[in-house]
C-alpha cells in the first residue's frame, strides 16, 4: 500500500522486532546487530517492499545465517579449503519475531483502524 502514512506506521511496529532481533544477536563484535535493520526494495511488480532483515552494506552480514541456523562439521571453505569448523544454531531473527508478533500484530490491526477511521472522517463516511 502506498499510503505514506500507513507505512510508517508498519514501520513502527516493526522497530520492536528490529531491536529484539539486535538484542538477542552474538555480540561478538557488534556488526552483526548493527547490521539488523529494514532493507528496501521493488517486487516484480515494481512495488515498494520492506523486509526486515541483515543489510548488505555490513560487512560481516554473511554471519547472521550462520549464526541463526548454525554451520555442520566438515564444511570445507572453497576459496582456502579449510574446515570451518561447527557453529552451533544460537537464532536471533526468529525469537525476535515469536516474542513480538502479537504485540507486532494488535499494533497493526490498532494502527490500521485509526488510519481508516481518519479517513472516513475526511470522506464524511461513518465508521464503525
Amino acid at each position: 500500500i502506498d499510503n505514506p502514512e500507513f507505512q510508517r506506521m508498519l514501520k513502527a511496529q516493526a522497530l520492536v522486532i528490529i531491536q529484539s532481533a539486535k538484542n538477542l544477536a552474538p555480540k561478538d563484535s557488534g556488526d552483526l546487530a548493527a547490521s539488523i535493520g529494514f532493507i528496501t526494495g521493488k517486487d516484480k511488480d515494481n512495488k515498494t517492499k520492506v523486509l526486515i532483515g541483515l543489510r548488505k552494506e555490513y560487512q560481516n552480514n554473511y554471519l547472521g545465517p550462520m549464526f541463526e541456523f548454525g554451520v555442520p562439521t566438515n564444511r570445507i571453505q572453497s576459496s582456502t579449503g579449510r574446515d570451518t569448523g561447527i557453529l552451533e544454531p544460537r537464532p536471533f531473527m526468529r525469537p525476535a519475531l515469536d516474542q513480538n508478533a502479537g504485540k507486532v500484530t494488535d499494533g497493526i490491526i490498532n494502527g490500521v483502524d485509526k488510519i481508516l477511521a481518519k479517513l472516513a472522517k475526511k470522506n464524511n463516511l461513518i465508521y464503525k
